[in-house]
């Protein structure tokens, strides 16, 4: 990765670790495009004041029926300020077909921001730092299943098809196929720190507050008629820790805890094409009629920064990305923060949301409980 600066005594100080009051421009930004075929989007205005459906409890109920009602037990969660509620713990989730190749995350290390520091990290087939792959088949090998609530979240194998007893027990290959789904947190536990809202089963931290989460992967298209509905989204870690596609706070308007579509094909549209969409209780906007490029032909690399400073979501494409880099300044990340993007104001509910066929019922945000 390189940087531009006004003068070179500001990039030795970036060197040397010294916060620097110059901004520094990355250099390692793909060449703007801001409308139709985008490299770079930024959401503002994102956090505010509301309330959400947070769950406090999942009642099992007794096989072979569900004889709860209700089982799904919630409760009004107040939010307000910044980023609101993506200043929570999220996780990142993954569907195939899709090849990832590397993940590292930032975050400031102090309540200043003038340095954020790497704080997980991942190379396929390579031992993770502070970073667990998780999936939904728990009552397996781990995790738990209920005859109301399914399947909870359960350590990921490592080719993320199936379940294993512990977590990263298997190196992760990086390949995930089509219609498998994958996430990651943190390694801290919930059994070791309690976690917000209700978990169960094997439940991990995701990453709370500002933080930069960086990939690399491909989509490739699968050698058989397999599902064709690749995907990188962010959620409220809340979500999974109950139940991802159950009992949960997901969805739009009041009732919604937060999700951001970072690139998501979606089924009955064209598969070329990623489109991007936020959700929390402010309602839902996105890129309307522009979309991220599906890379099926080779490895890209983007970053996703969640900034409370400046009340933002950026999702950009990068030419590079040194994952050895073991912390970046505030400067830097302002840097990201205002290079040249598809800026989406989340100013109110409904805004430009991409046109695709409601019937369907591929994509994952179609599979939700209400």
């Amino acid at each position: 990765m390189r940087f531009s600066s006004t003068s070179a005594a500001s990039v030795a100080a970036l060197l040397s670790g010294v916060r620097v009051a110059a901004q520094l421009k990355p250099n390692n930004l793909v060449a703007a495009s801001t409308s139709g075929s985008l490299s770079a989007l930024k959401y503002t205005n994102v956090g505010g004041s509301g309330e959400y459906d947070q769950v406090t409890d999942i009642i099992p109920g007794t096989f072979p029926t569900c004889d709860a009602n209700p089982f799904c037990i919630t409760q009004p969660k107040q939010i307000s300020g910044n980023l609101a509620p993506f200043d929570d713990e999220i996780t990142i989730a993954f569907r195939g077909p899709l090849n990832l190749y590397n993940v590292a995350v930032y975050q400031p290390t102090n309540a200043s921001g003038a340095t954020w520091k790497q704080v997980s990290s991942w190379a396929a087939n390579e031992e993770p730092t502070n970073l667990v792959f998780m999936n939904n088949m728990g009552g397996q090998a781990s995790g738990e299943w209920s005859i109301c609530a399914g399947s909870s979240q359960s350590y990921a194998s490592g080719n993320w098809t199936a379940a294993v007893s512990s977590a990263n027990a298997q190196p992760a290959q990086g390949s995930l196929p089509a219609g498998h789904e994958v996430n990651i947190m943190t390694g801290e536990t919930c059994a070791s720190r309690a976690c917000a809202g209700f978990s169960r089963g094997t439940a991990n931290h995701g990453w709370a507050g500002s933080k930069f989460f960086v990939f690399t992967f491909d989509m490739p298209s699968p050698p058989t008629q397999d599902p064709e509905v690749p995907a990188i989204w962010a959620l409220n870690a809340q979500i999974v820790r109950a139940a991802q596609y159950g009992c949960n706070c997901r969805g739009v308007g009041p009732k919604g805890c937060g999700e951001v579509d970072l690139l998501e094909t979606v089924a009955g549209t064209d598969p070329d094409q990623a489109i991007s969409e936020i959700y929390s209780p402010k309602g839902a906007t996105g890129t309307g009629r522009s979309f991220f490029a599906r890379p099926t032909g080779g490895r890209v690399t983007y970053g996703a920064i969640f900034d409370v400073q400046s009340d933002s979501i950026a999702v950009q494409r990068y030419t590079e990305w040194n994952y050895a880099q073991n912390a970046i300044t505030r400067s830097v990340v302002e840097g990201y923060l205002n290079a040249p993007a598809m800026t989406v104001s989340f100013d109110g509910a409904n805004g430009k949301r991409a046109e695709m066929p409601r019937s369907v019922m591929g994509a994952h945000r179609r599979r939700r409980w209400h």
